[in-house]
Formats: C-alpha cells, structure tokens, sequence
C-alpha cells in the first residue's frame, strides 16, 4: 500500500513537537506543503518558518515518519490526506478539519451518507437496545452508523449496524493499533472488515482523555446527523451535540424513563429543540426522503400480529429493564404456572430474555 506524496509531506509535519496541528493548517493556505516539508530539512528554513509562526521549530523526527510508514507497508492502516481522493467531503467543511487520517478497512464507506448515534458508556439494557436497533436500521437501508467504539451506547451502535450490511465507520481517540476498550478488540476487527476505523491519531498514540473531545469533532463531521440514546448533560455525547451544532447538523435524542439520570441529556435536546427519536422514519424523514426506506415499522407489526393474543398481553407485561415472574404475573394476571411456557415460547421467537432467578425481560421495543 502506498502513501501519497502529500501524505509523506504531512507525516513530516506532524513529527514536529509543540507546532498545533491548526497552526500548520493556516501556514498552508500561505505556504504549499512541498515548500514546508523542505524548509523543515534545513537549519535556515526552519528558522524562516520559526518567524512565520512565531514559534520555534524543531526538527523532523525521522523514527516518527517512518514508523507511519511502515505501518501503511504492513496493512495495519491506510493514510489519507484532505487532498487525497476518499477524504470525507462533509468533513472537508468543518472548521480545522484533520489533515491526515489514518483508517482501516473499507473507506468507500465514507461515500454513503452517515448518521452519527452516541450516548452513555454507563447505560441501561434499555439503552443498548436502542441503539442497537438504531444502527441496525440504518445499515439495512444503506445508511452508515457511525460512532466512537466506546463501552455502552457505542458498541452496540456498532454491533447492531455489523448485522446488515450498511457497514459501521468507528471514529477513535486513539491510534488505529491500539485497542481501546481492550474488551472491544475483536469488535475493532469486525469493524475493519465490514466497515472503517478511522482516527486523526498517528500509531502509537495512546487514548488520553484530552484526545475524546477532539475526536468527536470527527464523529459529527462526516455525519448528516446525531442521534443521543442515553447521556448526562454534561458527557461526551453532549460535547459531540456541541460540534454538530457549530458545523450545521441536525441533531435527534431518543427520550427515556424521566427518573432515568441518562434520559437528562436527550430530554433537555428535545427541549431545545432536537428531533425526538420514537422511530428509524423520524431520523431518515428529515435527512433523507422517505423512498430510501420503507419497512422495518411495518415488519415490527406484522411479528407481532402472528402472535397470540395470550402471548401479546405477556409481551405487554415486559419491560426492557428485568422484571421478576411474579411481578410479570401480576400485570398480565396470568397464574405462573402458565405464564412459564409462554415467556419460553416468547424466548424462542427472540422477543423476551431469560436473566435467570426468574427474572425475564423485552428483547424487542414495542413502538417500532
């Protein structure tokens, strides 16, 4: 796999300590990056680009450039500049978009429109529901779910859209070698084979806190829109709102249970005036016409007019969240006895869950 020259010429850039990555951004609009990347190499142009900037400017770090390379040599990524064709055309318009990506995977992806679902690391059974139904929908009708890979709301984002094939883009905060959560190494890999990973970070770079908030720039940026499923108002999926609100996207919130604490950030967005989320037609009907999907609303009702109308009023006793057989026997005023056989046969058509120490839950929500 080879680099573009631009790509060797940013890879120059970047190895320098202590020069911002927006700072070299301006300097390229006065200054072409063959000129840059030579001055770098000579003790007087990098004092002349010292004066530019008003900062000193080191030397290049020829091990940083050509571990970059070797890791485009070796197929752990694809390095991809703004000028390079594949480059995410709705990112190009951000303010300060990245220079350089490092991906992994199919990067035509990036040519189908995206939408963007984030929400809680720490989030309910409900919550991952949700979003895996969310990211799910998306991809069987070609739309790109695109999220960070984090623990929660995001790797079910990814694990649902991996079941069509609409394909999922992972947006990291750190290097494209490094897995981050540890637990979502294997998920990282399905991900590089049915979709993209894709980070401004170089290899090597570890995930520090400061990087998030960088990376979910990216996450709205390449996307039409973004959707919270579960979030604090002050979290990280609140702070991606915040971009796509400065770049001009749309943004959709999923509400919840009001004495939920992660329903606080989607229900103050809709308050604020984001679409509320109840189904896949309420995100795509705004960003997309109608034509591009039809169905899965109507195939949620046809599944469950098949069922009897025991099996329905069982079905309507559970909740996403666990509920024990006693309580389910209550609400549905069925006698246990005969609540059992239902509640396995609804287990075996995949709409109910076995917790064990006879708690049982919903595997499908109800209004879609």
């Amino acid at each position: 796999m080879m680099c573009s020259r631009d790509a060797r010429f940013w890879l120059n850039l970047l190895s320098i300590e202590g020069i911002t990555v927006p700072t070299w951004i301006q300097l390229n609009r006065r200054i072409s990056l063959e000129k840059i990347s030579g001055m770098l190499k000579a003790t007087i142009g990098r004092r002349e680009l010292g004066r530019l900037i008003g900062k000193r400017v080191g030397r290049i770090n020829s091990r940083f450039v050509e571990k970059q390379l070797g890791a485009v040599d070796n197929g752990v990524c694809r390095i991809l500049t703004i000028s390079d064709k594949g480059y995410p055309e709705l990112l190009k318009e951000i303010q300060y978009p990245p220079p350089v990506l490092f991906c992994k995977g199919d990067i035509s992806r990036c040519d189908n429109p995206k939408v963007c679902i984030v929400g809680s690391r720490s989030c309910t059974r409900r919550g991952m529901l949700m979003a895996k139904r969310l990211g799910r929908g998306l991809s069987e009708r070609g739309v790109v779910a695109v999220s960070g890979m984090a623990r929660g709301i995001d790797t079910a984002v990814h694990e649902g859209a991996l079941e069509s094939n609409g394909g999922t883009i992972a947006v990291l905060g750190c290097g494209i070698d490094i897995a981050y959560p540890p637990e979502n190494a294997s998920l990282a890999i399905d991900i590089s084979k049915k979709g993209c990973l894709m980070t401004e970070f170089p290899v090597g770079t570890p995930p520090l806190k400061y990087h998030f908030p960088r990376r979910n720039r990216i996450l709205s940026g390449i996307s039409l829109g973004v959707v919270v499923v579960e979030a604090g108002i002050k979290s990280g999926a609140m702070l991606t709102v915040g971009w796509a609100a400065e770049q001009g996207r749309e943004v959709f919130a999923v509400p919840g249970p009001v004495e939920s604490k992660g329903s606080s950030g989607p229900h103050k967005l809709i308050r604020d005036g984001a679409v509320l989320v109840e189904r896949i037609e309420d995100i795509l009907g705004v960003l997309m016409p109608l034509t591009l999907f039809q169905g899965e609303g109507e195939k949620a009702i046809k599944r469950e007019l098949l069922l009897s109308k025991v099996e329905n009023k069982v079905l309507e006793a559970l909740e996403l969240e666990p509920k024990h057989v006693d309580e389910i026997a209550l609400s549905s005023e069925i006698k246990t006895v005969l609540l059992l056989p239902i509640l396995l046969k609804l287990e075996m058509k995949g709409l109910c869950k076995s917790f064990g120490a006879g708690l049982y839950a919903a595997e499908v929500v109800r209004y879609w």
